[in-house]
């Protein structure tokens, strides 16, 4: 579960293994209620036709889960559906994507030097973890090698307020456990055991017992859930995602100096937030680091081949540009989707999969309204030099000490904070060329910061030459304060909004969690309960949803 992270966030899953411990709107969310829905279809046309509006994480995945429904409904026609005898079943689902950017969203990659020779690396969405379930499975059903998170080896971990380090050079000794305790205590196994209970619920999302009933198309749990408030409720975790990070820590024992330093230098590096402001979940889910893994060839190919295996129809530049949504009259509330090249289209559903506050588009005739969250904006700097380690001078350290080459940081007790959120050394760089030069070796470096890192702030903080820079500015993802109310996956009949997860937790592999119960809400409108859910399943009480992309038994 993991969003705009680089190596920096693992300093945290070390420190816990190495010790031995492994909004607010006016208007009230369109709810369909459950009397309405039908376990068969309630579609007579040939073509259901469905637009989703982003290309990214979301969207991607939402078209490729409904180029598994085409292939459910093949076999539907085939086979019949028990309990849907004499049901008319539309021929086909036909998607469009608009896109009026580029595929991948937060996920993108450049090439150190602008050289196409080196190996890419990520601006955004960084690492991956285990626990990414849907994303796991879909490298290996796409062929996508999984590679160990960029870090050069032996460079140690260091946390620092700005004003003096607070721990430096950990690794894996028995003496840097006495130091963890010696500093923390038990904070350690109580902060590990609180994310590893939420961690439990969580994985829940992937247990077909607790997304379907054996025997009959219903669901204990709500699958799909209207809104994120039910979601959150049915996982059992609505008390850390509605109060504080520290608050929720401190209120179990975790002392002010681990939540103050350690967490809320991840939640920092993560998130870019504090942990007085964060909510407890999203703390969490900064800490949640296990087998963390990225994609050989760069994060992006994989939203790419979802995207190319749905078969959607793609519309990128101004075609690809919506400008306005308007539901058209009669009962079947139906959508016409325009473009900035002055096209425009009607389709019988709309997928929302782009941050609203920034799409720029007009909802027309209707008294609904899309939710806008308040975004976090991070800057990403990619730094090319000849230095190996950051500035000595910088951190305080003596001529002859070496500076850790992951740096998180922290707030000083003064209320100061760092000039960036982390640091981090990916690379080393051997005989490369670059603007006429040939270097030996250079080192690859990225930084996160909430302001751009000038040139004259890269070299005090570096240190050496700075030969090559690339900085990107994300608004990454929303601020994520306990809210006070939860928005809604559907914003109007027909109409829906995946993003609505974006408040709760914004990682890549909410976001295909997010898609995957859009599209379910989706399908059972229109399809009925008994397409999505199933019936007479034969799965094991304890298996893992390993088939996530269909529909029916997973």
């Amino acid at each position: 579960m993991v969003g705009l992270r680089s190596p920096v966030w693992l300093w945290a899953t070390a420190v816990l293994c190495q010790a031995g411990y492994i909004l607010s709107w006016q208007q009230e969310p369109f709810i369909v209620a459950s009397s309405n829905i039908s376990e068969c279809p309630s579609y007579s046309r040939p073509e259901l036709r469905v637009a989703i509006i982003g290309a990214g994480a979301s969207g991607t995945t939402a078209a490729y889960l409904l180029s598994k429904a085409q292939e459910r409904l093949h076999e539907v026609h085939m086979q019949g559906l028990p309990g849907c005898e004499g049901a008319v079943w539309p021929e086909r689902v036909q998607m469009t994507v608009y896109e009026r950017d580029r595929v991948g969203g937060r996920v993108h990659h450049v090439h150190p030097l602008d050289d196409l020779q080196q190996a890419p690396v990520e601006m955004g969405a960084s690492i991956l973890s285990s626990a990414n379930q849907h994303i796991l499975f879909a490298t290996d059903k796409f062929g996508i090698k999984r590679v160990p998170p960029e870090q050069i080896p032996g460079g140690g971990y260091g946390l620092w307020n700005g004003k003096e380090v607070l721990m430096d050079q950990f690794s894996d000794t028995k003496w840097d456990q006495l130091r963890l305790y010696w500093r923390y205590g038990r904070s350690l196994s109580i902060a590990f055991q609180l994310m590893q209970r939420a961690l439990t619920s969580f994985l829940q999302l992937y247990s077909p017992m607790f997304l379907q009933e054996r025997s009959s198309p219903t669901s204990k749990s709500g699958f799909p859930w209207s809104s994120v408030k039910g979601l959150v409720h049915s996982l059992g975790l609505q008390d850390p995602s509605t109060v504080s990070t520290k608050n929720y820590y401190m209120s179990h024992k975790v002392s002010a100096a681990f939540v103050d330093e350690v967490i809320n230098g991840v939640t920092r590096a993560n998130y870019a937030q504090h942990v007085e402001h964060i909510h407890a979940l999203a703390g969490m889910v900064s800490m949640a680091a296990t087998n963390a893994f990225s994609m050989e060839g760069g994060n992006t190919q994989i939203f790419e081949r979802m995207l190319a295996a749905s078969g959607a129809t793609v519309h990128t530049g101004i075609a690809g540009q919506v400008t306005g949504l308007m539901r058209m009259q009669g009962a079947s509330s139906q959508w016409w989707v325009g473009t900035r090249d002055g096209r425009g289209s009607v389709f019988d559903a709309v997928i929302i999969a782009t941050p609203w506050q920034s799409a720029h588009i007009t909802l027309l005739n209707t008294e609904h309204t899309v939710p806008m969250f308040d975004m976090q904006q991070v800057h990403v700097t990619l730094v090319a030099t000849d230095a190996p380690r950051p500035s000595q001078a910088y951190f305080g350290y003596a001529a002859t000490s070496q500076v850790p080459r992951t740096i998180l940081t922290t707030q000083a007790p003064d209320g100061s904070v760092p000039e960036f959120l982390s640091l981090s050394y990916l690379r080393e760089m051997h005989h490369v060329r670059h603007a006429g030069t040939t270097w030996d070796k250079l080192y690859l470096v990225k930084l996160f910061s909430l302001a751009p890192l000038s040139p004259q702030q890269l070299e005090r903080i570096l240190s050496g030459r700075i030969v090559w820079t690339r900085h990107h500015a994300w608004s990454a993802y929303p601020q994520l304060t306990p809210p006070s109310k939860w928005p809604s996956f559907h914003v109007a009949q027909n109409l829906y909004n995946i993003n609505a997860m974006e408040r709760w937790v914004s990682t890549l592999e909410t976001s295909t969690i997010a898609a995957k119960n859009t599209v379910a809400s989706l399908l059972r409108n229109w399809l009925g309960a008994g397409f999505v859910l199933g019936q007479n399943c034969t799965w094991e009480s304890a298996s893992v949803a390993a088939h996530w992309d269909t529909w029916g038994c997973t």
